[in-house]
Parts: structure tokens; C-alpha cells; sequence
């Protein structure tokens, strides 16, 4: 009787513990926000979800009213993907205070027919931190970009890229594939372990791409074989970069 009842309480401690330990865990999980009220598709949040490292400890939420200060509270960072409506001057305010405050952001922006850069104003978001994206890049269409071994990437990543812009300022991470010096994502670190990544074109978030790609072949979406085999494990590894403590 004796025995059962140190059995009964050594199993009761142990669940105990493990109840414990799953609570601290749940408390510690990372929370990145997607937002969707500017315009973007809300099924991408479920996709990143997917590329998140299991290490990191880490999810990805959804905002759909508009940021502000309790948007971010306590979040790993803001993920913005092909923003096409405005941001209003209190958002941008809010973004910009996170960000000096030790917050991250993944923005992905693309050429003006998708997402108006003057319109949405994102570079009055990221020029603070020494960042800007440019206008259209006029480089062939189906060209492509190469990401070389940094601290982002493991190996050389091929990626597709197909009309989009460039970016100033920042490391580069990767390059258009085609003449010009055209710079295809790129990142700063910032106060407090916070980082700025920027990516200048849409299809490696799409994860667009395959073996099977044909640089410049194609004049739109429906006749190309988009160039560009590495874009879930480039967007994997950007996703372990921006999670990295």
C-alpha cells in the first residue's frame, strides 16, 4: 500500500512537471503578426507558417484592423507582404517605434502595378533605418536572382525574380540576375537584436520557381517557366535569420 501510494505521488509530481514545463513553453512562443488590412492574402500567413524554423519556438498570427501600438505589443516582428493600400501616418508612426524598440520586420514589396510605392508609403517606414526601395528595376523579363553563401544562406540560392524594383542601403543578401546592380532583398540589424529584411519582388514569397525554370522565357505568367529553383529554402532561412537571437 505503501508503494502505491509513492508510485501515486511520484506520477502526480511528474505530471505536474510536465504541465509546468508546457505552460513556461506556450508562455515563451514567439508570435509574428501577417497583416491583411492593407490588401494582402491572408492564405500566405498559413504558408510562411509552414516555413517557420521548429527550433525557433515561433507562430504566425493575423492582423486585420489597422497597426498600432497593441498590434505589436510583445511580437517577434511584422511580417508585410505586397502591401497595396495606404498606410496611415499613425501606423507608420507605431512601425517605427517598434522598430526602435528592438522589433523585426519582413517587408515584401513588388513592381508599382502590384503595390504603389508613393501610394502605400513604405519608404517612410524603412528610410529611417538607412533602407529605401526604388523604383521599377528595367531589367528582362524571367531574369531571375542569385543569393550567395552569407549569414543568411547556407549555399548559393536561385531564385526567381519578374519585374520588380531594387533597394539602397542595407547588406545585401541577394542580386538581380541580369546587368544593372540591382539589389533583390537585403537586410540591417537594428537596436535590441531587431532586423529590417526587404525584398524587392513577390515570387520567392510565393515560393514560385522550380528545377524546371527557363530564364527569360515567356512574356507573362501564363507562357514563362519561371527561373528560380530555391525559393522555399531561401524563404526558409530568411525566416530562421529574422527568428535568430
Amino acid at each position: 500500500m505503501k508503494t502505491r501510494s509513492i508510485n501515486l505521488s511520484v506520477s502526480l509530481l511528474a505530471m505536474a512537471f510536465a504541465m509546468s514545463a508546457m505552460s513556461v513553453s506556450a508562455q515563451q512562443k514567439k508570435e509574428i503578426i501577417f497583416d491583411t488590412f492593407h490588401g494582402q492574402n491572408s492564405r500566405n500567413a498559413e504558408v510562411f507558417g509552414g516555413l517557420l524554423p521548429k527550433s525557433a519556438n515561433a507562430t504566425i498570427g493575423v492582423n486585420s484592423s489597422e497597426i498600432n501600438d497593441e498590434t505589436l505589443m510583445d511580437k517577434e516582428a511584422i511580417v508585410l507582404f505586397s502591401l497595396t493600400k495606404p498606410l496611415a501616418e499613425a501606423e507608420k508612426q507605431a512601425i517605427t517605434k517598434y522598430l526602435r524598440s528592438g522589433g523585426s520586420m519582413f517587408l515584401i514589396f513588388d513592381e508599382e502595378r502590384r503595390t504603389p510605392l508613393n501610394g502605400v508609403g513604405i519608404n517612410d517606414v524603412i528610410t529611417p533605418f538607412g533602407m529605401s526601395l526604388t523604383a521599377d528595376a528595367p531589367v528582362r523579363h524571367n531574369c531571375g536572382a542569385i543569393a550567395d553563401k552569407s549569414a543568411v544562406c547556407a549555399a548559393r540560392r536561385e531564385l526567381p525574380y519578374s519585374g520588380g524594383r531594387s533597394i539602397k542601403g542595407g547588406t545585401v543578401i541577394s542580386k538581380v540576375n541580369d546587368e544593372g546592380n540591382y539589389v533583390h532583398s537585403a537586410y540591417t540589424l537594428l537596436p535590441g537584436n531587431g532586423k529590417l529584411i526587404v525584398m524587392s519582388d513577390g515570387m520567392a514569397g510565393l515560393l514560385m520557381g522550380g528545377p524546371d525554370g527557363v530564364r527569360f522565357s515567356g512574356t507573362g505568367p501564363s507562357d514563362s517557366k519561371y527561373w528560380g529553383k530555391d525559393s522555399r529554402v531561401f524563404m526558409e532561412e530568411v525566416f530562421a535569420f529574422l527568428l535568430r537571437e
